[in-house]
């Protein structure tokens, strides 16, 4: 009997999530029908998206009220094709201001559609109360992370999965061999909004960077940024760079750097899965900052400090993201192996208290079963 599955994601890092489920499912031979809000990633699949991830992929509270007409389109017409679709399952991936929304509107309409969503919303960072209302449109969330199970145990049915960055079928940790520091990673974001902020930025870091060091500058991104990255660059005169968007590409130009400086989010787990050490960056705007700051009850913004409760990859956010601090501490780094290979160390104990080596095997059975 044919199973249909819709799903939702909303920005690069669950489009490549949802892919390496997509592709472990069909490996089991299961007669599936998908239907998907997918970039580049599930479209490799061979899965029909019914529009782009960057329709959705605005950040902050100003970007969404600038763009709230569009954003209430895309949720109707979203509404609509899963209705026409009808699914037996709808599977969603964070992006949890838009996703749950569509849950939320979908269970109103046909309550029997099964809803399985996978990342929870980060309840013990900000807004603890949303945790409550849960249980009214998903069936099952599956969380990423042990210590995520005390906030939700009682609210809602879940379930610890592991990240599947980390199963082991996509992740060996015998396999990373760090042979040269030739290249130099920088990842500023894959939102048109993170590129405007970081890349001035970062082009200024480089051009300190280059007056003492002889580094090729790596940026690892997605397809639909190559041009818009390039043209940012070229328009700075620098030409030592090199950008990649296959994943094999990244890896070997990852493992290969010195550093990585990166945005903070998802891709931060990728540079750590490489075993690269690593200097996290986050910066909005004023009224973002302002909006969002009383709310926040974590002292740290990287995942991996989160859970050690302390700040082993070094973090420097909103007034300290900018060229002259980051340089000060990139140039810490570049000069101090020493310094290099204990991030290294420690963010890697971090990371084996929470790899699950058959992650995808989990989240797969939930799906279909």
């Amino acid at each position: 009997m044919q199973k249909k599955i819709f799903i939702i994601t909303g920005e690069s890092s669950g489009d490549k999530i949802a892919s390496y489920i997509i592709n472990h499912i069909k490996k089991k031979k299961f007669n599936i029908e998908f239907l998907a809000i997918g970039g580049e990633n599930i479209k490799s699949q061979g899965i029909n998206c019914i529009f782009d991830i960057k329709d959705i992929a605005f950040m902050g509270f100003v970007d969404v009220l600038k763009n709230i007409f569009f954003i209430k389109k895309k949720f109707d017409f979203t509404v609509k094709k899963i209705l026409e679709f009808k699914p037996d399952i709808i599977f969603s991936i964070d992006s949890p201001d838009f996703s749950f929304r569509v849950l939320k509107r979908i269970k109103n309409t046909n309550s029997h559609i099964k809803t399985i969503h996978l990342v929870a919303p980060q309840v013990w960072a900000w807004r603890e109360n949303r945790k409550n209302f849960l249980n009214k449109f998903i069936d099952h969330l599956l969380l990423l992370f042990p210590f995520e199970k005390k906030y939700f145990d009682g609210v809602v049915k879940n379930s610890f999965v592991g990240h599947p960055f980390f199963d082991f079928s996509v992740f060996k940790t015998n396999e990373i061999k760090q042979s040269n520091n030739n290249y130099f990673t920088l990842c500023p974001g894959s939102r048109n909004s993170e590129l405007k902020i970081f890349m001035p930025i970062f082009i200024e870091v480089m051009r300190k960077i280059n007056l003492n060091s002889n580094f090729i500058f790596h940026f690892p991104t997605i397809e639909n940024n190559k041009n818009l990255i390039t043209n940012y660059l070229r328009k700075s005169g620098i030409s030592n760079f090199i950008i990649t968007t296959t994943e094999s590409d990244k890896n070997f130009y990852i493992q290969n750097s010195i550093l990585s400086v990166s945005k903070s989010g998802t891709i931060t787990l990728d540079i750590c899965k490489n075993k690269c050490p690593l200097v996290v960056v986050y910066k909005t705007s004023w009224l973002n900052y302002l909006l969002i700051k009383p709310f926040i009850k974590i002292k740290f913004g990287n995942i991996l400090n989160i859970i050690a409760q302390k700040e082993i990859i070094p973090e420097l956010i909103q007034e300290k993201c900018n060229s002259d601090v980051i340089y000060k501490k990139v140039k810490e780094f570049i000069d101090d192996e020493t310094l290099r290979n204990e991030v290294v160390a420690q963010y890697t104990k971090i990371l084996e208290t929470i790899i699950v080596p058959d992650s995808l095997e989990k989240i797969s059975n939930y799906i279909v079963e």
